[in-house]
């Protein structure tokens, strides 16, 4: 009775924390109210079951974020919040065996800057009492700040809890004012307090307001965070942007993430083992992901699952004992070999035809005519090089890399092609 009001999935949002460049594939377009909690424990308990179970990657959230839909529950007092998710943790450490450690942590931006002092050391107790948590898997606590600066007695609070990661954002607008200034204060006060790794998002949309270059320049040399994600809309100022990475010793790993030279990320892409999952990069092979919070998705092995969106709806089935899944999707084989397509794309910048070819019985020119149709045409662009079994994919960009995912989503395009069909 109470997810009649969550099952329109066009009023659903990804959440902040979820790559949205094909981290989820399907899209949420596919998922169905068909599936349910039910379907979600017994994927867990197959996970469960497997001689070698995935690691674990928990993300937690209290609301929407982003412009679109509006936050539900704004309403809601952070103490009701945190009862909530409180009581989800609870349910959803309960599913997973105690021999799994949880290996990835993220806390939403509203969390991180919002909750009260002893909200959160309530919160991250929860954690710890709920799931396996070892020493290792602390070193991969991130926080999210968004565009907030955080004070210092927070970030100080957020060191003492175990986060050793912080993620800022700053976007460049007209009201931007001082905040570049601001945030590099807050880096500064991070790095006395022993946070190892700084994560900065770079946005810029406004082609009438423009932070000086020289500024920008001198601001990422002097605060050299360990990651800069660099959203931008303007041609000729992402080309000065990333020349500017560039000359400071930044690469670029693959959707416009550039990271330091030193970074454990470019030496896994080096070595074969970066993967791609609902969070992004990760050294993680398969992991699943649990998401904790009204919306927020989960992955356990081909299956994903939303939460109820509404906050009624969210808390009704968890005062009943209830974890909130109302929607999902298992993934048809066809599905799990397009996913692992695009996965080789971002995380491997190669698509490995013989091994495909191998693992999955199939002629790869014949089972993917049209993608290859459309890769040879990307291949006179110099965007990839065709090898005797494999396919070297050559550009890094969001836009670039994200086109060639869209290659391999079938569904999209079916999905248009009905559209299309329908106005004829």
């Amino acid at each position: 009775m109470f997810s009649s009001i969550d099952t329109n999935c066009s009023a659903l949002a990804v959440p902040d924390v979820v790559e949205k460049s094909y981290g989820l594939y399907p899209g949420l377009a596919s998922f169905s109210a068909d599936y349910s909690a039910e379907d979600y424990c017994n994927w867990i308990e197959q996970s469960n079951g497997d001689p070698l179970p995935a690691p674990l990657a928990l993300y937690i959230q209290d609301s929407f974020a982003g412009d679109s839909p509006p936050v539900r529950g704004a309403n809601i007092s952070s103490s009701r919040r945190l009862n909530a998710i409180e009581c989800e943790l609870i349910l959803q450490g309960a599913l997973f065996d105690s021999d799994r450690p949880v290996q990835q942590l993220i806390c939403s931006g509203s969390i991180s800057t919002d909750w009260t002092d002893d909200q959160l050391y309530r919160l991250v107790a929860v954690v710890q009492e709920s799931f396996s948590v070892n020493q290792s898997g602390i070193a991969n606590w991130c926080a999210c700040m968004g565009f907030e600066i955080p004070s210092q007695s927070r970030l100080r609070l957020l060191r003492i809890l175990g986060f050793s990661r912080v993620r800022f954002a700053y976007s460049d607008h007209a009201d931007a004012g001082n905040a570049l200034d601001e945030l590099g204060v807050a880096i500064k006060k991070a790095r006395q307090l022993g946070i190892q790794q700084i994560m900065v998002d770079l946005s810029f949309h406004d082609q009438n307001v423009f932070t000086p270059i020289q500024t920008m320049e001198r601001f990422l040399a002097e605060q050299s965070p360990e990651r800069v994600r660099l959203i931008c809309d303007h041609d000729n100022r992402y080309q000065s942007l990333t020349r500017i990475l560039s000359s400071i010793g930044y690469q670029n790993i693959g959707l416009d993430w550039f990271l330091r030279a030193d970074d454990f990320f470019l030496q896994a892409k080096a070595a074969g083992t970066l993967h791609w999952s609902l969070l992004g990069f990760t050294i993680m092979p398969n992991p699943d992901v649990i998401g904790i919070g009204p919306g927020a998705l989960s992955a356990v092995g081909e299956f994903y699952a939303a939460n109820a969106s509404h906050w009624e709806t969210y808390q009704a089935l968890l005062n009943q004992q209830k974890i909130p899944v109302v929607r999902g999707i298992e993934l048809e084989a066809d599905d799990v070999l397009r996913r692992e397509i695009m996965g080789m794309i971002l995380a491997a910048s190669c698509i490995r035809v013989a091994a495909i070819e191998e693992k999955w019985g199939i002629q790869f020119k014949k089972f993917f005519a049209y993608e290859t149709e459309c890769l040879r045409d990307l291949e006179r662009k110099h965007w990839l090089e065709w090898q005797a079994d494999s396919i070297r994919i050559r550009v890094q960009g969001y836009h670039e890399l994200t086109e060639l995912c869209r290659l391999f989503d079938h569904r999209a395009r079916e999905q248009l092609s009905r559209s299309s069909s329908s106005l004829v």
